[in-house]
């Protein structure tokens, strides 16, 4: 019961319960392709902000108060791994195949296991490095790697700064906050931000949902939006954003098994092989390095005395 309730284990599920969540809803993203996606990500927004609204209401938890640079960095956070995130997903899928940027987001476990420490003030766990490199391996595997135009590359490497940036960014928020303020504050910020991009890009800007995508986008507002931020900034409080970045490695697992599941995807041994790695990757990050065996103190030399001593010999 102690190692479940430890900080490392909560952090690990709390990561591992978000992702899945977000790997799954993969499977529901064919349902809004019709709908203008920068619209339908203001909606989602807003509809997670206001839920966590909720939340704090009946837990009695107060609407946090950020002092100017913590609004600064609420808004930068905000902007990069919500707003421009989506903006750069659409602009780089219309020049490249979506499976290379699912593969480029797949090096995010790298870059929090090498980028997290340093913006904190820690530093590098070379097991935590070497089990992201194992699950970025996977990750890749399960994809599939893919190339794409060099127009697109620009696009990409955006996109894995701004994914990087949801979690790099929070840490210090979140040293001051609760999860739950964090997620509620950034969702409500990234509202704007999201309705000023879908009112320049060209294309339809509200359009009324159908039933099925007003069912959709609730169900990417409440579970993967407001409950996997929750989920998602537990974990990076309990376990740190180099650490949490490893649980990476469940989203395509998570997305697998549902395609399977749905009948979308089919179960390949070079998925089980991908799944594998990321598995292993997980664990081998997690790991703590053994502890150096522990040595009674040495005991003061009067009490190890048993009788009288005889007189000392003196050299002169």
């Amino acid at each position: 019961m102690n190692r479940l309730s430890s900080p490392s284990t909560a952090g690990a599920l709390a990561c591992t319960a978000g992702m899945t969540v977000v790997g799954a809803s993969i499977a529901f993203g064919p349902l809004l392709a019709g709908y203008p996606v920068l619209a339908g990500q203001a909606w989602r927004y807003l509809l997670a902000g206001l839920v966590l609204l909720a939340v704090m209401r009946v837990r009695r938890v107060p609407f946090p108060r950020f002092r100017p640079s913590q609004f600064g960095r609420l808004v930068l956070l905000a902007g990069t791994g919500l707003a421009a995130f989506n903006w750069l997903l659409i602009e780089g899928t219309q020049r490249s195949d979506p499976a290379f940027f699912a593969a480029v987001l797949g090096a995010t476990p790298l870059l929090l296991a090498l980028a997290g420490p340093l913006l904190d003030g820690g530093r590098i766990r070379a097991r935590t490095v070497a089990g992201s490199t194992i699950v970025v391996a996977g990750i890749l595997v399960v994809q599939g790697a893919t190339t794409a135009p060099l127009g697109a590359l620009p696009y990409a490497v955006g996109f894995l700064l701004c994914e990087a940036a949801f979690t790099l960014l929070a840490v210090p928020l979140l040293k001051d906050h609760s999860p739950l303020q964090v997620s509620g504050a950034v969702c409500l910020v990234a509202v704007p931000l999201l309705a000023v991009l879908a009112a320049v890009s060209p294309g339809a800007d509200l359009v009324v949902p159908t039933a099925t995508e007003a069912a959709t986008l609730g169900f990417l507002a409440v579970c993967t939006t407001a409950i996997a931020f929750l989920l998602w900034y537990g974990g990076v409080v309990r376990l740190g954003a180099d650490r949490a970045g490893l649980f990476a490695g469940i989203m395509p697992i998570a997305g697998l098994v549902v395609g399977v599941v749905a009948g979308t995807s089919a179960w390949t041994p070079v998925g089980l092989l991908g799944s594998l790695l990321c598995g292993a990757g997980i664990a081998l990050g997690l790991r703590r390095p053994p502890e150096p065996p522990h040595r009674p103190e040495a005991l003061p030399r009067a009490s190890l005395d048993t009788g009288p001593r005889p007189p000392a010999l003196i050299v002169e």
